[in-house]
């Protein structure tokens, strides 16, 4: 399989960190998607199961900042916060970029992408110290959830072990 650092180029690995860290930014609350590793993730599921959306993300990128650069001057990477959210928006309502008419649909596989990365299991490469879970307060997996962890009333213990670890019994 092949390293995050072997998928995409440098510019196309900048944009797509500039973009995931506008989708879930970090806060007051916890890390975001840059620093739960979201890009990280994507590069390399690009690199393995979603081997067959390489093009395209290359295409998407390309356009992004095709469209950064028409309306700010600069590429995605270069803007402030408020116009990569501007720019984000329109491929989120789908405004043809050029010829590029699937913005819409790249907007959406990055979100979607960026989701997995963020709150599934850490052993996908995503979701870096577990920083997805502790946003929403997920406990973790269990193999066993015993009747006082099922209680209402009560908070079940953080388990900060992934699923594979945990079916595998290695920490």
């Amino acid at each position: 399989m092949p390293t995050p650092k072997d998928v995409l180029t440098f510019t196309e690995r900048q944009s797509l960190e500039a973009i995931v860290s506008r989708i879930i930014p970090a806060g007051t609350d916890g890390p975001g998607a840059l620093e739960a590793g979201c890009a990280r993730y994507i590069e390399s599921a690009l690199g393995d199961a979603y081997r067959s959306l390489r093009k395209t993300y290359s295409a998407g990128l390309a356009a992004l900042d095709s469209h950064a650069m028409s309306n700010g001057g600069k590429p995605f990477v270069a803007l402030g916060a408020t116009a990569q959210d501007r720019i984000l928006s329109d491929f989120e309502q789908n405004m043809r970029v050029g010829e590029y008419g699937d913005s819409g649909t790249f907007f959406e596989l990055v979100r979607r992408h960026t989701l997995e990365g963020m709150f599934g299991d850490p052993s996908y490469g995503g979701n870096a110290n577990f920083a997805g879970w502790e946003l929403i307060d997920y406990p973790g997996p269990r193999m066993y959830v015993s009747p006082q962890m099922q209680r209402m009333d009560t908070k079940p213990p953080r388990s900060r072990i992934s699923a594979k670890q945990l079916a595998h019994g290695s920490r």
